[in-house]
């Protein structure tokens, strides 16, 4: 009988961890940094580097071939809406840097493109798309996943980092949640 818990990955624990070395050992032996979630969207590591919002993290990431506009199952540009949520405006504007696209829906807040940058020496020669300064600003909103209601329905582990990735954000939806109460219907 086997034992239920965490599958490991020495990729996504260094991501987790902070460790740069430790990413780029995985890499070197072979991790690869496309993997896919437990839903089968690729991109798992960056998606993941952007939530935990290492600066460093993301740019090897991204100098090893990470694309920027993987997807998941929320939609295309999952790092950059990840950063966004988390509010990692550094990594929101190297992603752009990059060739991040903007998902259709998604604008960002004028001051995120005003914060100061300096590129690492890969990042020189890549020309630089001139800036633009949307006028409104992004909004989330809540998951339509129901909380669950007692401790029987709660899960006492998770099989893959995705379920901690995704869990994470749960959370956070539920404490944004306990924060700020939601409005009455009429009232501005």
């Amino acid at each position: 009988m086997t034992a239920r818990g965490f599958t490991i990955n020495n990729l996504i624990e260094a991501i987790r961890a902070g460790s740069l070395s430790g990413l780029i050992n995985s890499l070197a032996d072979g991790d690869d940094i496309e993997m896919p979630d437990m839903h089968g969207y690729g991109g798992l590591p960056l998606r993941t580097a952007c939530f935990e919002g290492n600066l460093a993290i993301v740019r090897e990431l991204l100098s090893h071939g990470a694309n920027p506009n993987t997807g998941s199952n929320d939609g295309p540009g999952a790092p950059l809406r990840l950063a966004l949520k988390k509010e990692h405006q550094d990594i929101v504007a190297l992603l752009l840097e990059n060739g991040a696209v903007l998902p259709e829906g998604v604008v960002i807040a004028p001051e995120i493109m005003d914060i100061p940058y300096d590129p690492t020496p890969f990042e020189a020669d890549i020309p630089v798309p001139p800036e633009s300064k949307p006028d409104n600003m992004i909004e989330f909103s809540s998951s339509s996943l129901p909380l669950p209601t007692d401790d029987s329905d709660t899960p006492t582990h998770f099989g893959t980092a995705t379920s901690l990735l995704s869990m994470d954000l749960l959370f956070q939806e539920e404490n944004e949640a306990h924060i700020a109460p939601p409005q009455e219907k009429g009232e501005h």
